[in-house]
């Protein structure tokens, strides 16, 4: 991870958007973590695993997410992996010190 990323705060700031945007960002994500496979522990984050691909609509929903959450949680760090075929989508939250705790509470329905 950079050293910018390490610098920037751990805060959510959901003022970056419209009502409207913030509404159909809210119904992404909520969208995206309650089809949640499994989760990895890694350094500073998770890795996040979600079915395979059931079409486009589906990638593109991983992209209006990390588009929108880079701009409320400028701190994340976000690789996504999408793999031939029907074989599961990797999406990996990383950020500075704190970015676990934080993640269990922000995404909290994917993990209960």
């Amino acid at each position: 991870m950079n050293s910018e990323a390490q610098d920037t705060p751990i805060v959510c700031d959901m003022n970056v958007f419209t009502p409207v945007e913030r509404e159909n960002h809210i119904r992404t994500a909520t969208q995206l973590f309650q089809t949640v496979q499994g989760i990895r522990e890694v350094e500073n984050g998770y890795e996040f695993i979600f079915p395979g691909p059931n079409g486009s609509e589906s990638i593109t929903q991983f992209a209006e997410f990390i588009f929108n959450e880079r701009r409320c949680c400028p701190f994340l760090e976000f690789t996504l992996k999408i793999s031939p075929k029907d074989k599961p989508i990797s999406l990996l939250l990383t950020g500075p010190e704190g970015t676990q705790e934080f993640l269990r509470e922000e995404f909290s329905e994917a993990f209960s």
